[in-house]
């Protein structure tokens, strides 16, 4: 920092790049009025020069300097920059973090001003003056140096004027002011040390804030102007060079970069409105083009309203909001079709969907029925009994639209009742109240599997996007009713194998009384679970319960594999502990991939005893005259897990006790502990009075699953009479 000469009165304190520099100047300037005699002036001369030291190193270019000339009658502080761009006093505000500065500048000195020379501009204010003239003077003069400066700026290049129209005064203002917190933010920011590094926003910063800065601030200067007079539009004129063209589009691209920072929360501004991002879109691809076609010498091309690019952009976003909105619920039918099982429940979910994006007065799916002559409705929402009915009555050669469609696989679109009456005559008495209907072909891999339809009691225009969502969900649906029949096939495939491998006859058990019970999941789907009684030496009964992980028909022939294996080492040699390990080693030697678990009893009937053995299952049941407790046995590991140590326990049943044996789809639900299903079991089992292995089980199920089960259920009961 160096004083400069004094010419006259007049001391320069020029600031270089030290973080003292603002500070420095600010002790200069008191120290000045307090030699000067201004004692009076200091407090406000500190703060305006604090704010034009601000404004010019924020905003300004270097150097950057500070003057004082004057006594205490008089004493005028003046900053000078390189930058010819000269500051605009801008309304007074809530919103806009900046402008604030000029405003103080503004009401603590007695006049203030600017002038502009080859050299950039300099920022004065006068204190002390004991004859003040209008004060708002010299702020005029600064507003109409908006052409004084352009001319200045580079007087070498040639100026274009760009007309852009009248634009709601309320929104420049607004938008001007996110845009200077913008700029404000980003100088601060670019001070930093750790941000300073960072070359991409360097480059980001000097494109925001310096560059088409000329365009910016005429603009923000005849908003401001427009407004003081209460003006509710502003005429948009600008005076820019050629080059502010490819300074506007690298402005934008900056803009757009800015508001990715903004989003990431690396900025404190907000990101830009989106009528601010539309306005400033609008305007500054206006400037470029404009400028272009001048300096070409063509007749620039009339621009476009931004009200009517505004309803434009209204009319978009509406329609791309319904695209978006049809789209999100093809995703939530994608998502509830993968839960489907069955055809009823592909129409629970496509119906109700589709009538409610619709509105719809009703709907429903069809497809043949089994006869190969009619039509089944697996489900209908909207629809009248008797109409249901009479759509399950419908041929499928009959000359209604969804027989229709399905025959023909094109898709009907009556939009209105005479259309109704003049193509489909039958439907005017099948379905008189419809005015409009629409029936689609549910069509996948050239078969048509069914029909989907939509009626409507009043006129109906399908526009494309309904259309195309229609026919989005007809394809939806019939993959969907494709995949189902493929499910119900292996179901039925899966339940068949597992049922024909059950026995189909338990055999009579000397002094014993037997039931069994099995059911697939949800009475849907094949799983694990197998039982089996079978006599062996020494009049002798073996009894196994056990469970197969997974489901399907993988399951249903691994079940196969272990209940074959079990039958034969049992025959062989039914001791529970040697048919344990054999199925062991099963396992090994075979490489099957699921695992299993397994309880095994050996009955001997004329000795009353049991011996049982347990890998990895659900423990069995104890019920006698004292009640139901758990059969308490060392816990081994399913099969499937390599060779372990096997053991046995023997048990003793007196007349009229019974052991049950099950597995965990009868005890286990969601959410809920497998123990307190075990303890419901127990409870219905001590508190039943049948006298027999049936009406014990029967108890048992209806405490266990009265509203159903998620899981394969078996039990065996064996009741010593």
């Amino acid at each position: 920092m160096a004083l400069a000469n004094v010419l006259d009165d007049v001391v320069t304190f020029e600031l270089d790049d030290e973080l003292d520099a603002v500070p420095a100047a600010r002790r200069f300037v008191h120290d000045q009025l307090l030699a000067r005699g201004a004692h009076a002036s200091i407090d406000d001369a500190t703060v305006v020069t604090a704010e034009l030291l601000a404004n010019a190193c924020q905003h300004g270019v270097a150097p950057v300097s500070v003057s004082v000339s004057g006594a205490a009658g008089r004493v005028r502080v003046a900053v000078r920059d390189a930058s010819p761009r000269t500051p605009v006093r801008p309304n007074r505000s809530t919103n806009s973090m900046t402008g604030r500065g000029i405003l103080l500048v503004d009401a603590l000195s007695a006049r203030w001003g600017v002038s502009v020379d080859e050299h950039g501009k300099v920022v004065w204010a006068e204190f002390g003056v004991t004859t003040v003239d209008d004060p708002l003077e010299s702020v005029r003069a600064v507003e109409e140096l908006a052409g004084v400066d352009a001319a200045t700026v580079t007087a070498a290049e040639r100026r274009y004027t760009v007309v852009l129209g009248d634009v709601p005064t309320d929104l420049l203002i607004e938008a001007k002011a996110h845009m200077d917190n913008l700029v404000r933010e980003l100088s601060l920011a670019a001070a930093d040390d750790k941000t300073r590094s960072s070359e991409p926003f360097r480059a980001l910063v000097q494109t925001v804030v310096h560059s088409f800065g000329d365009a910016r601030n005429a603009i923000k200067r005849q908003a401001i102007a427009a407004s003081r007079r209460g003006e509710q539009r502003t005429s948009l004129t600008l005076q820019l060079p050629l080059s502010a063209a490819d300074a506007a589009e690298a402005y934008l691209t900056a803009l757009d970069e800015a508001d990715t920072y903004s989003r990431a929360a690396r900025l404190l501004t907000l990101e830009t409105p989106p009528d601010h991002r539309l306005f400033r879109r609008w305007y500054v691809e206006a400037v470029a083009r404009q400028l272009r076609d001048l300096a070409a010498g063509r007749e620039p091309e009339q621009v476009t309203p931004f009200e009517d690019l505004l309803v434009r952009e209204i009319r978009r976003l509406a329609s791309a909001h319904r695209a978006a909105e049809r789209a999100a619920r093809l995703q939530q039918v994608t998502a509830a079709l993968a839960q489907t099982r069955t055809p009823e429940d592909v129409a629970a979910v496509v119906v109700t969907e589709g009538i409610e994006v619709l509105g719809a007065s009703g709907g429903g799916l069809l497809v043949p029925a089994p006869d190969g002559q009619h039509l089944a409705v697996p489900g209908a929402v909207g629809y009248e009994g008797g109409l249901v009915h009479a759509l399950r009555e419908e041929l499928i050669d009959a000359p209604l639209p969804a027989a229709t469609a399905l025959r023909t696989g094109e898709a009907i679109w009556l939009e209105s009742r005479e259309e109704r009456d003049r193509d489909f005559p039958a439907l005017r008495g099948f379905e008189a109240s419809t005015v409009s209907m629409c029936a689609v072909p549910l069509s996948v891999a050239g078969q048509v599997l069914g029909a989907l339809r939509f009626s409507f009691d009043e006129r109906k225009l399908f526009d494309q996007d309904e259309r195309g969502f229609v026919l989005a969900l007809a394809a939806q649906t019939a993959q969907t009713l494709q995949r189902t029949a493929l499910y119900q096939a292996e179901r039925r495939a899966a339940v068949d194998l597992q049922r024909a491998l059950l026995p189909a006859d338990v055999p009579r058990v000397p002094g014993w009384d037997v039931a069994t019970h099995y059911s697939p999941a949800g009475d849907q789907e094949a799983g694990g679970d197998f039982y089996d009684l079978l006599e062996v030496a020494g009049g002798r009964y073996a009894a196994v319960v056990g469970d197969v992980m997974g489901r399907g028909l993988d399951a249903a022939a691994s079940m196969a594999q272990v209940r074959s294996a079990v039958r034969a080492y049992a025959v062989e040699d039914p001791d529970p502990v040697s048919v344990f390990r054999r199925v062991d080693a099963f396992f090994v030697w075979t490489r099957i991939e699921q695992l299993a678990t397994m309880v095994y009893l050996l009955i001997d009937p004329s000795a009353g005893t049991v011996q049982l053995a347990n890998a990895g299952h659900v423990p069995p049941l104890l019920v006698s005259v004292d009640g139901a407790r758990v059969v308490s046995i060392k816990a081994e590991p399913p099969f499937g897990v390599g060779l372990p140590n096997r053991h046995a326990l023997v048990m003793n049943l007196g007349p009229g006790d019974a052991v049950v044996l099950i597995t965990d789809g009868l005890v286990e639900r969601r959410g809920e502990d497998i123990d307190e299903g075990i303890g419901r079991v127990l409870a219905a089992a001590a508190a039943s009075a049948a006298t027999s292995a049936d009406g014990l089980l029967e108890d048992i199920l209806a405490a266990a699953t009265p509203h159903g089960h998620d899981d394969d259920v078996t039990v065996l009961v064996l009741r010593r009479t």
